[in-house]
């Protein structure tokens, strides 16, 4: 059974400014048939070639009762079956307003999003009026390259207004974090040139789609990356019934074993292979199956190599997760096991990934809760992006520590403390992580309203994981919430996901 998760998303172009790439011709040059087939490709695919334009409106993480204001861009996408557009995630993430042109026409239609998966960083766009499809001619889906594979990428990218066509071979194939979402997935590396305003656009081998446009990097010249057609018909399967759920993860923390004194103080035989298990994260597919010590030798029956590898299409390996990420959020997996010298196999549900510091988020206003001049929230990676050099204790989570357990499934952060009388000797705390509120170890944000609202004591005492100590008499800071709020023009002492969460239990003055 399929979790129900809504997602949507906004815009952020490809990395690097790059020279086109260079067309490659033998010296017998190409024969008129050949040229023929090339010339009905390139007609095909400008017919169903789009522009995307983005007016996005992103959170203010720091301040998160707010925005930071509209900002313009523009992407690439084509038209797929049923009267849709395939684009990046990136080019209408934190939309506000999407218009799309298809290449050699001059009319922009108003677009909406229908589909939009951060993880995999692709969205489905339609279109109401449907003189916009007329004479476009859907690309159809093909298979993931392989490496040597020639490729064509067409889009917008900056530097003109009209359509540009990069070609180039395919390079490098592997389980690779994702620059929009941080999230690891197939993705496939190669050297036409991907610009700004390439993301989204179709890359063509054989007449078909394998792949869209997606990133580059940006102190190497000619690589690029684009999203495989495995992780789009993954896509286009996962929401077939009208949502998104994502890509399932193990949720485990893991080491290899190639040293053979571990080998065999780990009991495995010679010849044998697996991953050691270093940490279970709570609520994930493995929660309550695997566990730390243990050794997983196979997925499905697929050995597990010494170097975290799996066996992938023609003698390639890959990074052992792609087993459980290419199957949907609900599926089901069996895993052979070796725990203190015994052998078992386990099948286990699939859910998606959660981690204890939750990877970037789209498309919804941060979570916060403000108490006396006090502004909570939890720890993420886009809070993170707000520091040039990561603080060390908040390293600890995010390299050493990030999974969730029953007891902490945030790390509640203590961001700010707005300035006012009552909070006079505490304006310099900022970015302190929340160890225990009266006493009690908050479990997430939730959690800390909770303990918070119902406490009965005359003080409330904040430490931090640093140590130091914060003190305020409890309801001088409820009574005085209010007067806060409106000093510094915030309309609300906590984000709407919290008001569902916790209901409306803000203490007022009598």
């Amino acid at each position: 059974m399929k979790k129900t998760r809504k997602a949507v998303t906004g815009i952020r172009p490809t990395t690097l400014l790059i020279p086109l790439a260079v067309f490659i011709v033998t010296a017998a040059g190409p024969t008129s048939t050949a040229l023929a087939g090339r010339d009905a490709e390139f007609e095909e695919v400008r017919r169903s070639l789009v522009k995307v334009y983005t007016r996005s409106n992103p959170p203010d993480v720091r301040n998160p009762w707010q925005k930071l204001g509209i900002t313009s861009t523009s992407g690439s996408g084509v038209v797929i079956e049923g009267n849709r557009i395939l684009t990046n995630a990136h080019v209408v993430a934190n939309q506000v307003n999407v218009e799309v042109k298809r290449e050699g026409t001059t009319r922009r239609f108003e677009a909406g999003v229908e589909y939009v998966g951060h993880d995999c960083d692709l969205a489905i766009l339609s279109v109401d009026d449907k003189d916009f499809f007329e004479g476009a001619v859907p690309v159809k889906l093909g298979t993931t390259s392989l490496i040597r594979d020639s490729v064509t990428v067409y889009g917008f990218p900056l530097g003109g207004e009209t359509i540009s066509v990069t070609e180039g071979i395919v390079s490098r194939i592997e389980v690779s974090r994702y620059a929009h979402s941080r999230r690891p997935l197939l993705l496939v590396q190669i050297d036409a040139a991907i610009n700004p305003g390439n993301s989204g656009g179709p890359v063509i081998s054989g007449g078909k789609m394998v792949g869209i446009a997606a990133q580059s990097i940006r102190s190497a010249e000619n690589v690029g990356f684009m999203v495989p057609a495995s992780v789009i018909d993954h896509f286009f399967e996962d929401v077939r019934d009208g949502r998104f759920d994502g890509f399932p993860s193990l949720g485990v923390t893991y080491q290899a074993i190639e040293n053979p004194s571990l080998r065999r103080a780990l009991g495995l035989a010679d010849g044998e292979t697996g991953v050691l298990v270093t940490g279970v994260n709570f609520g994930s597919s493995a929660n309550g199956t695997l566990r730390a010590g243990d050794v997983l030798l196979r997925i499905d029956g697929i050995p597990v190599a010494e170097d975290l590898s799996v066996p992938w299409r023609e003698n390639n390996r890959l990074h052992f997760g792609y087993l459980i990420q290419s199957k949907q959020v609900g599926d089901r997996a069996t895993l052979s096991i070796l725990r203190d010298g015994r052998r078992i196999e386990e099948v286990i549900s699939l859910r998606d990934e959660a981690d204890l510091v939750p990877r970037p988020g789209f498309d919804v206003p941060p979570s916060y809760y403000i108490f006396g001049g006090l502004v909570f929230q939890p720890l993420s990676v886009d809070y993170l992006r707000l520091f040039k050099h990561m603080p060390p204790d908040f390293s600890y989570y995010v390299s050493y520590r990030n999974l969730k357990t029953a007891e902490r499934r945030q790390v509640v952060l203590l961001s700010k403390v707005l300035a006012t009388p009552l909070t006079r000797g505490y304006q310099g705390w900022q970015d302190a992580i929340v160890n225990t509120v009266q006493g009690e170890v908050p479990r997430d944000l939730p959690d800390l309203v909770r303990i918070i609202e119902s406490s009965a004591d005359p003080w409330l005492r904040i430490e931090a994981e640093s140590g130091r100590v914060l003190v305020l008499d409890l309801q001088e800071a409820a009574s005085k919430t209010t007067d806060v709020l409106g000093r510094y023009g915030i309309p609300e002492d906590r984000s709407e996901d919290l008001k569902q969460e916790t209901g409306d239990r803000r203490r007022q003055a009598e």
